[in-house]
């Protein structure tokens, strides 16, 4: 099944954005999109159809996006950005509001999966709606600038269809992250504990028992992100990278079993190894799981 394929990822725009692995200075609000590695999925594609900023004492900023445009997410890792709009000249003002509108429908391929067995149709399904909206909280003045990074967790939004698993549902979990306040955790993991194909960490905001994804118990305590473990050719190490996490404590925790995690059940997945770390603001933490 699909949920079991999949970790975190991020989408772009392809009309609209810059690679980047930076923090941008542009005179106004500008938007990225961030991604973390895929195992089995060789793309997926997901259409943005408008981009809308608002606050409790501004009027809200939109950008219409014809034809709504999608990008394969597959080409954004480990963390990398990619600038999606850049200088946009909102209102000065409080911003505590980002919308995003998707265009997924279930009788065309305008989002999409590619998996072994061929494309499959990704749709958001009747009572999701196509509107997203994601917490932010900023404050611009006139002339000055913010740089965002949003996040896209697959692992939390794809479920396959259980009446027509040619099909896939988007069920979207979107974050996002004022990136000059964000940080890294990126480290390796000890040759001993890969027992599998697809080893993996997770990473939980404070210290916490980890647990698997199951989107179905809004009570879970729920991985902010995940990352695929892979293999360095030249040093011979295991490594993560999990990029644009905002400032505080963190549980970062290694399973050989995130191919068995469902998004929308409970699954005793094991953790064979765990530690705690911080992210401060533009610094990369470095951990080793062992």
């Amino acid at each position: 099944m699909l949920n079991r394929m999949l970790k975190t990822a991020a989408l772009a725009l392809p009309a609209l954005f810059l690679m980047s692995c930076g923090y941008g200075n542009v005179n106004g609000v500008s938007l990225a999109i961030t991604d973390a590695p895929l195992d089995l999925a060789t793309s997926v594609n997901i259409s943005f159809a408008k981009i809308e900023f608002s606050g409790p004492d501004v009027s809200p900023f939109k950008v219409n996006i014809k034809p709504a445009s999608s990008v394969d997410v597959f080409q954004l890792q480990g963390g990398i950005a990619a600038t999606v709009l850049s200088g946009l000249q909102v209102k000065p003002g409080h911003y505590t509001n980002l919308r995003v509108t998707l265009a997924a429908d279930p009788n065309t391929a305008q989002s999409n999966i590619t998996l072994p067995d061929g494309l499959h149709i990704l749709y958001i399904p009747a009572g999701v709606s196509t509107k997203v909206d994601i917490p932010i909280d900023f404050t611009i003045a006139s002339g000055g600038s913010v740089n965002l990074t949003m996040d896209v967790d697959l692992r939390k939004s794809i479920i396959q269809d259980p009446d027509d698993p040619t099909k896939y549902q988007l069920i979207p979990s979107i974050r996002a992250v004022e990136t000059e306040r964000s940080g890294t955790i990126t480290g390796s993991v000890d040759s001993s504990l890969i027992a599998c194909l697809s080893p993996a960490v997770y990473v939980y905001s404070g210290h916490v028992t980890p647990t698997d994804v199951d989107i179905a118990d809004p009570t879970h305590q729920q991985p902010l992100s995940t990352a695929l473990v892979g293999l360095n050719a030249t040093t011979g190490n295991y490594n993560f990278t999990v990029g644009f996490l905002p400032t505080g404590d963190y549980t970062v925790a290694f399973t050989c079993q995130a191919t068995l995690d469902v998004a929308n059940q409970s699954n005793p997945i094991q953790f064979t190894s765990m530690t705690r770390t911080s992210v401060q603001p533009r610094v990369t933490s470095f951990i080793a799981l062992q």
